[in-house]
């Protein structure tokens, strides 16, 4: 088997490891399908570099795309922590809402002057919800959730603001959280640009000091495919012997 062959037979068999169409694998090693499609045809042969990204991102070597043999590394998925935090989110806004439902139903079988506001609960149960979601999201780093939770506190906060306290114009509450909306907008675009220049220099720092790993792993690809061909001409001479 040709080395092409080898390299686009071990990269199917780990894309679909991951479970991964052609399409999601071009879109996070930034690259196009089309490129993807002719590597795993055996048309063609990723560079060293792409070698070396394919590989961490599927946590192995790059010396795992030449093996012959059938059988693959196995590939660790990360998916169960990234399940449990959403458990955890999920058991935690649930608990707020258990709270909410008991005080709900206590401030209804007992007398008391707030029985008609009780559903108010539910409402500042919304806020604390947003409050739960954003500090949690926050510490994963799960940014479009803590995007559109503080965007929640914001609202909620101020809805009830607006059904608790009788004020005169109290619509006008409603222009505080517009302003702190377009606010945090303004400043979630900025942050990610921030962040692309940063990503960007590290990337170039990231890519010197790799540098030599890069050299290395592709000496082992020439050394590799140097002793398949001295293998293939043995075999032809003891052939011909």
């Amino acid at each position: 088997m040709e080395l092409n062959e080898i390299i686009a037979k071990n990269l199917i068999a780990y894309r679909k490891q991951m479970q991964l169409t052609q399409a999601e694998l071009a879109e996070k090693i930034n690259y196009s399908d089309k490129s993807i499609s002719k590597w795993e045809r055996g048309e063609g042969v990723p560079d060293i570099i792409i070698l070396k990204q394919l590989a961490d991102f599927y946590g192995i070597t790059v010396n795992d795309f030449l093996n012959e043999s059938d059988k693959i590394k196995s590939i660790k998925r990360k998916s169960s922590g990234f399940n449990k935090r959403i458990v955890i989110m999920l058991l935690s806004v649930g608990i707020a809402w258990l709270v909410a439902t008991l005080v709900f139903i206590c401030l209804n079988i007992f007398p008391n002057d707030v029985r008609d506001m009780s559903w108010l609960a539910f409402i500042y149960t919304t806020a604390v919800s947003a409050i739960i979601l954003t500090i949690f999201s926050g510490i994963w780093q799960y940014k479009i959730l803590n995007f559109f939770s503080i965007s929640a506190i914001f609202w909620t906060i101020t809805l009830s603001l607006y059904l608790s306290v009788s004020i005169y114009n109290g619509w006008l509450l409603f222009l505080i959280p517009a302003t702190l909306q377009v606010l945090l907008i303004l400043w979630f675009f900025l942050q990610n640009e921030i962040k692309n220049k940063f990503f960007r220099r590290n990337k170039k720092t990231e890519n010197k000091r790799n540098s030599k790993e890069i050299k290395k792993e592709q000496n082992s690809i020439f050394i590799a495919k140097d002793i398949k061909n001295e293998q293939n001409t043995n075999e032809s001479n003891n052939i011909i012997k």
